[in-house]
């Protein structure tokens, strides 16, 4: 249900997104999402109560939204068309580093934290502590945001019409259906399988998220430069989604741990070779609204599946995650076909020049 919300409050992000404007304005809705954010966290360490917890979990998407699209859509318009694959992946590998930290901090304090405060470390008061940390840790991210120069971005380029983005969201509803079936529940299907406490799951998700920092990194340059970046997205795809089965199917945690660092690896480095393809095919005013669309067709599908794989877990139990994975495993395949398919032949022209209408008037 709380993933819904914040699907909800996606929505929201959407329609702020569609009218913020390329450059100056950009770094000011980062910084405002960034806020609504932070009010959203601190409803959820607040409120034990759901109506309270589900706004406040929508809070968080609609301002995670926000922040995210306008952030993006400025690393595009900073970043020459030919270098964006590389700079999403170093933006990539540095986010899923700051996880990999943010999962074994919070793996280790999680003992001491709930020590302090005379609590067990699965209380709600203890994870509620760490959310808090994690929010003030993230309210500092608000400094290089400040120090951002201002983008000059053209804004005579190639207009591209509306069913290009009807050809990308079906990819994104696919891949976030996915998604939600099982990545969200990565930590619980670590705590049920395995039993794994608190401090070796943040080992292992941390391990996982260093396996994407270097999938990111690698992909651009070594994947996507020579089979293009259609092709060279929809291989990685493809490639992972063994090592997805043979993750679900492992007996021993090392092994879970190894295959879905692998899996990682691979689909985070398609990640920044999509998005830039998607965000280069717009023109730089309309990236914001359009990464925000995409994020919430995603968020819809995984919102979807998230509900329907906790009711599968439920009647199945820690057995229920080898169906997740499953459909996982499906969902993927189905997108990196589809990227093949809708795809062919498209070259992204958002950073074109327009010819004017009438020749210029001479001096």
């Amino acid at each position: 249900m709380l993933v819904g919300t914040q699907a909800l409050g996606a929505a929201g992000g959407v329609l702020i997104a569609r009218f913020v404007a390329p450059g100056r304005s950009r770094r000011l809705v980062i910084i405002g999402g960034g806020l609504v954010v932070g009010l959203g966290i601190g409803g959820i360490l607040v409120f034990d109560a759901f109506v309270p917890l589900a706004i406040s979990a929508t809070l968080v998407g609609l301002g995670g939204i926000v922040a995210s699209s306008s952030g993006l859509a400025l690393l595009a318009d900073a970043t020459a068309a030919h270098a964006r694959s590389s700079r999403f992946g170093q933006q990539i590998a540095l986010g899923t580093m700051a996880a990999f930290t943010a999962s074994v901090l919070a793996g280790a304090l999680a003992a001491p934290v709930a020590s302090l405060l005379g609590a067990r470390e699965s209380d709600p008061l203890t994870l509620r502590a760490l959310v808090g940390l994690g929010g003030v840790v993230g309210a500092i991210s608000v400094v290089p945001v400040i120090l951002i120069r201002d983008v000059p971005v053209p804004t005579a380029t190639t207009a591209r019409a509306s069913h290009l983005l009807l050809r990308f969201a079906p990819i994104e509803i696919v891949f976030g259906f996915g998604a939600g079936s099982f990545i969200p529940f990565t930590n619980l299907f670590f705590a049920d399988r395995f039993h794994l406490s608190y401090g070796p799951i943040g080992l292992a998700l941390g391990t996982i998220a260093v396996a994407g920092s270097l999938g990111a990194l690698l992909h651009g340059r070594v994947v996507a430069s020579r089979l293009g970046p259609v092709r060279g997205t929809a291989a990685v795809e493809f490639s992972s989604l063994p090592f997805a089965l043979a993750a679900i199917l492992s007996g021993d945690v090392i092994f879970a741990v190894a295959f879905l660092a692998l899996r990682a690896l691979l689909m985070y480095g398609a990640q920044p070779t999509w998005s830039s393809y998607t965000l280069s095919s717009f023109r730089p005013a309309e990236r914001a609204a359009v990464n925000a669309t995409l994020a919430l067709t995603w968020s819809i599908g995984a919102a979807i599946s998230s509900a329907m794989s906790g009711a599968i877990r439920g009647a199945l139990g820690p057995e229920g995650f080898s169906v997740n994975m499953i459909v996982l495993v499906a969902c993927y395949a189905l997108g990196a076909l589809l990227v093949l398919l809708l795809f062919r032949g498209h070259e992204p022209a958002g950073d074109t020049p327009v010819a004017p209408a009438w020749p210029a008037p001479a001096d």
